[in-house]
């Protein structure tokens, strides 16, 4: 007959294509020399498309899983654990979402399905800890990719915003691809420019009017 206790997990790794996580059960007592009962490495049981090794124990605390011993001539298997660690994704979720994410303290890596906002959000911190993502949202009926202070967006009428951080882009619409900021063609040398004037005549002939340069365009070696 199988016994079930919660564990505190320590070490993990994979071995075999296998991921085997190490358990010990605290026992509450005062024997110094045998505070706890070590399970050793053994396999653990996950969702299907699901494989997970949990974070060492630090400061902050460490992850927990329920082990059932004695289970087909093992000594333990694992068929669950949670980290209270990760309370800030949790306190964030409502009724319906779904969020995957890594194991560590700082869940550096998430995706994040949500149920009210219908939005799937596949997120992640950069070396400054600011965020970065993509987002699928359905709720407002567009695309984003956000990060390092710039953004690409693409709404329901298929238009699509390129904005840098420095607030220059791209807008391209049905009425045509609108540029905001100053343009630089390659080719063109500094102090150099485009030139315009009317689609008739010749520069310098009789009637013609003077070429101008248009604005905004320079030159880039």
């Amino acid at each position: 007959m199988s016994d079930a206790d919660i564990c505190q997990l320590g070490s993990s790794k994979v071995a075999k294509g296998v991921a085997l996580w190490q358990g010990v059960i605290p026992i509450a007592n005062d024997n110094a020399a045998n505070p706890s009962e070590p399970l050793g490495e053994s396999a653990v049981y996950q969702a299907l498309g699901v494989t997970s090794l949990p974070y060492p124990k630090d400061e902050n605390g460490w992850a927990e899983a329920v082990a059932l011993r004695n289970v087909g001539g093992r000594n333990a298997v694992y068929v669950g654990a949670r980290d209270t660690r990760s309370a800030a994704i949790v306190g964030a979720m409502k009724p319906g979402d779904t969020v995957v994410h890594s194991t560590g303290p700082k869940q550096a890596a998430q995706l994040q399905l949500k149920e009210e906002k219908r939005q799937a959000v596949l997120y992640t911190k950069d070396t400054n800890g600011e965020g970065v993502a993509v987002v699928l949202d359905g709720k407002n009926n567009k695309i984003q990719i956000a990060g390092f202070g710039a953004t690409i967006e693409i709404d329901k009428n298929g238009d699509i915003s390129m904005i840098g951080k420095s607030g220059n882009g791209i807008l391209i619409q049905a009425s045509g691809v609108h540029i905001k900021g100053k343009l630089k063609v390659a080719g063109l040398l500094p102090g150099f420019a485009v030139m315009q004037g009317p689609q008739t005549g010749s520069p310098g002939g009789a009637g013609a009017l003077p070429l101008k340069a248009v604005e905004g365009v320079g030159g880039s070696l």
